[in-house]
């Protein structure tokens, strides 16, 4: 099978990685590889088409896999999906939720197959029936080029690598009552006070509870309206759960590592907390990791769970927010410590019960050897050959 992939962003980016290990493992596989680099061509946050379309056509493969979906709703000017004018299948990668990448959601491209990182990502995609089929599938890792330090000698008992996005603003606090800021306070209420945070089941529930008639999956123009509506109710939610937990997590008084410019200006300067305020490129993390005896995994209801992954790869224990596809990975609480994001006090107490007693050791070691035996990105590869061999 020949596949060409599309690296659309600058090489240190995360998707870069993604978009070299999966190609390696590929290949490692037997199958041919061709990258397609579209981020040389990229002005203004866009590239033209005509350059995928010509790598497409010169490389004459049998698969394009692009993570986050990039070009994948392209269309030529008669209308029909480029990918598909093509004769080709196009796998839609999506490391965060979907309405993040609202290419991703498309429904004119037919020859197409999608894999999400939570299964609440795929059910978002079914509700609003985007064609073909999907598989719920977690990235793949690497462990970091220098051996394992020892658990022990780590230098940094806890560690969270958070972007820092700023704090959060409610300008619906002061818009006038309508059905459209009841949905949207409703809808963040309900992210607020959910386990995994589900954008579907915050969605259907408010609706449910306001006695509207609005259902997804019966209208893509309210589809497409409702995709836009919602980013910013997970938007928020999302940033205010890195500052709440982050902010327990350095209140608690644990030895902290927090990597991420911002973070120093918001907390201020504190005995327990150290700093890693510059920018850490995505193939650097791993060398961060494998300093931490405990790497903090934020966002695995609406995210890649990648922390969570690269983290046991370079063996320090993970303590993530509850995720299903992670829970399963790990086989359960003795490879993964899990909070929940809504009580944000579980993670205060997570991290403690670990740094408190030899737990924490023990389980680095048993979610590091799982990580190893299905968590490296020729598992990952496998796992898209079997799938595309499927359809």
């Amino acid at each position: 099978m020949k596949f060409l992939l599309i690296k659309a962003m600058a090489e240190a980016h995360g998707y870069s990685h993604f978009v070299n290990s999966i190609a390696l493992a590929l290949s490692e596989l037997g199958h041919e590889t061709v990258i397609s680099d579209q981020s040389q061509h990229v002005v203004n946050g866009a590239a033209p088409a005509i350059n995928v379309a010509r790598d497409v056509q010169a490389a004459r493969c049998d698969v394009v896999l692009s993570f986050s979906s990039f070009f994948g709703a392209v269309q030529l000017d008669d209308g029909r999906p480029l990918f598909d004018a093509l004769g080709v299948k196009f796998v839609g990668w999506q490391v965060d939720h979907p309405i993040y990448a609202p290419q991703s959601l498309a429904r004119s491209l037919q020859n197409r197959l999608s894999l999400y990182a939570n299964h609440n990502h795929t059910r978002f995609a079914q509700a609003i029936k985007v064609p073909g089929k999907s598989l719920s599938m977690l990235l793949g890792a690497e462990p970091p080029d220098l051996p394992l330090t020892a658990y022990k000698a780590r230098e940094w008992p806890v560690l969270v690598a958070a972007t820092w996005n700023g704090v959060p603003q409610r300008p619906w606090d002061a818009a006038p009552d309508t059905p459209a800021r009841r949905l949207l306070v409703g809808v963040i209420d309900r992210l607020l006070a959910h386990r995994e945070a589900s954008l579907l089941d915050a969605f259907n529930a408010t609706v449910a509870q306001l006695g509207l008639s609005a259902q997804l999956g019966t209208s893509p123009a309210f589809d497409d309206q409702m995709i836009s509506f919602l980013r910013d109710p997970l938007t928020y939610v999302r940033h205010v759960d890195r500052i709440e937990l982050i902010t327990r997590l350095a209140d608690a008084g644990f030895p902290l590592c927090i990597c991420g410019a911002g973070w120093r200006d918001y907390l201020g300067e504190r005995g327990n907390v150290t700093y890693v305020d510059r920018r850490v490129d995505f193939k650097d993390i791993a060398g961060l990791y494998n300093n931490a005896k405990i790497v903090i995994n934020l966002n695995a209801g609406n995210g890649a769970c990648e922390r969570a992954i690269y983290g046991a790869m370079a063996g320090a224990a993970v303590v993530s927010d509850y995720s299903e596809q992670l829970s399963a990975f790990f086989e359960g609480s003795d490879g993964l410590a899990s909070y929940n994001r809504a009580k944000p006090g579980h993670v205060v107490e997570a991290v403690g019960r670990l740094l408190e007693s030899d737990r924490g050791e023990a389980m680095a070691a048993r979610g590091h050897r799982r990580a190893m035996e299905r968590g490296h990105w020729r598992h990952r590869a496998q796992q898209l050959v079997d799938f595309v061999a499927a359809d």
